[in-house]
């Protein structure tokens, strides 16, 4: 009876709380509305850092295989559980804030209409349906009814995020590249200070010898990867004003790609730089050939076009045939790791396995538990958490409903990339293409965790497109057209 009566008192404490919280939030929110996203993105921040922390993970390597431990106390737990209810709280509360805000003082401090911009309603709306229809009809019409806090809570976060970006008095980039920064550093720091927290042993790296993964304070390496890769292209896209700030950004955020050993941020960061680069060179040269009014320029852009070519036909044709430099790059490398890379780490066979189960439920899929342990051990494969690849992953577990959502939002996101490409000088195509490629062989967007740091990634190639390829008051028509093509895009005329 006492204990009844203890746990009623503290849940009306908490009650009482979560109403001043509400009230806390909204009257900031009504005071400080441009720093609220600030707020909120680095409160993700905190809770994805310290939840790694206070669980005191440990990675290690046993007869059995690879094994992922948890060593944190109960108090440990706790205190993870409360960062992640903070985040979920203030997301909430900033969500109901935005309704009780007149649309007046929205309209004052929108970033965008300040600008001269429309708001980007449609892409944020596009992703909320995905959201829905990734997330909650499967839990309502999928084959499998199953249910989790998880498929309710991201909503209001993300919600919160887009939301309040708008209203952001900072350069909403520049807190995103911070709060990678953060993350990036508090990895490689983590990996000297904690190595059992950060670092995998006995990974099978291409490279022999070295066996060391960083899962630094991200939920796996490949988040890890992630965003180091997102942090790296933000970065050279939009490089700090000094030059010693950009030269640590950059050797931090390419030193932990590359401990990550995520093969697909490393192809994607490369890709990446590739067309930042490339962009550059020919902007650059379709600029002095404004000035010059000479067609001199021409000849040197079909050569950096001809010698991109080059190098994306030559890594395919090593790619597929059997040539002696191949060979000779095979003895040089991890005969295992090579072995793996043949079914891509065997992805092929968990991509078979997604196309079976969503084809048994076309429709809305199989639900989000489609990928847990028990239908795992069933298949023999255990380590599949997921479909390795962002279209089967959605396909099969909310069907062609989820996966049709998911393609219009990529519309929405690619109209926003193009939109931006003047601007940024190739940077926000140059994202699209990353995520892209990520989408291919990961799972780049994972709508049900906000935690882990992949989360950070995500909102950094979306919040990039959208606050750099808004829309103007004045635009008849997104440019580039079909018709006027890469080179007037590449600001050559």
């Amino acid at each position: 009876m006492l204990t009844v009566i203890v746990l009623l008192i503290v849940a009306f404490v908490f009650a009482l709380c979560c109403v001043a919280a509400v009230i806390a939030v909204v009257g900031v929110a009504s005071n400080w509305p441009g720093r609220l996203f600030s707020y909120l993105i680095w409160m993700i921040v905190v809770a994805s850092a310290g939840t790694i922390i206070l669980s005191e993970r440990v990675l290690r390597i046993e007869q059995q295989g690879f094994v992922v431990t948890s060593e944190g106390e109960m108090g440990g737990t706790i205190l993870a559980k409360l960062l992640l209810a903070a985040v979920i709280g203030v997301s909430v509360a900033l969500c109901a804030a935005w309704v009780f805000t007149s649309s007046k003082k929205r309209a004052q401090n929108d970033r965008f209409k300040r600008r001269k911009l429309y708001s980007p309603n449609d892409i944020v709306i596009a992703f909320m349906v995905f959201y829905v229809a990734f997330s909650i009809l499967p839990l309502v019409f999928g084959d499998s009814h199953y249910f989790h806090v998880s498929l309710i809570y991201p909503f209001f976060v993300f919600l919160a995020l887009f939301l309040w970006v708008r209203m952001s008095s900072s350069d909403p980039i520049i807190v995103v590249k911070q709060c990678l920064a953060v993350m990036v550093v508090g990895s490689l720091v983590a990996a000297v200070v904690a190595p059992s927290l950060a670092i995998q042993p006995g990974y099978t790296s291409l490279i022999p010898g070295f066996t060391a993964r960083l899962w630094g304070l991200a939920g796996h390496a490949n988040s890890m990867g992630s965003v180091a890769c997102a942090l790296l292209l933000l970065e050279a896209a939009e490089p700090s004003a000094k030059a010693w700030v950009k030269g640590c950004i950059l050797a931090v955020a390419a030193l932990a790609l590359i401990l990550s050993q995520s093969k697909t941020s490393i192809v994607a960061a490369f890709i990446g730089l590739c067309i930042i680069l490339g962009w550059r060179l020919l902007s650059n040269v379709g600029a002095k050939a404004r000035i010059s009014h000479t067609n001199q320029s021409h000849a040197l852009s079909i050569l950096i076009v001809a010698f991109s070519a080059f190098l994306a036909i030559g890594g395919v044709w090593l790619m597929f045939s059997d040539t002696s430099l191949l060979t000779s790059l095979e003895h040089q490398l991890e005969g295992r790791a090579v072995g793996h890379l043949e079914t891509g780490s065997g992805r092929t066979y968990i991509w078979d396995r997604a196309i079976q189960g969503g084809m048994e439920s076309p429709l809305f899929g199989q639900g989000l538990d489609f990928w847990h342990l028990e239908n795992r051990l069933r298949w023999g494969l255990t380590g599949a958490v997921n479909a390795h690849n962002l279209f089967l992953q959605v396909f099969s577990v909310s069907g062609f409903i989820g996966l049709a959502a998911l393609l219009v939002f990529l519309y929405f996101f690619l109209r926003y990339s193009i939109r931006a490409a003047k601007v940024t000088r190739g940077g926000s195509i140059a994202m699209f293409t990353v995520f892209l490629i990520r989408s291919m062989a990961e799972v780049a967007i994972t709508p049900n965790s906000i935690l882990g740091g992949e989360s950070l990634a995500i909102m950094a190639y979306f919040i990039y497109a959208i606050d750099r390829g808004a829309k103007g008051f004045q635009e008849t028509r997104a440019e580039p057209t079909w018709r006027n093509g890469f080179v007037k895009t590449a600001g050559i005329r």
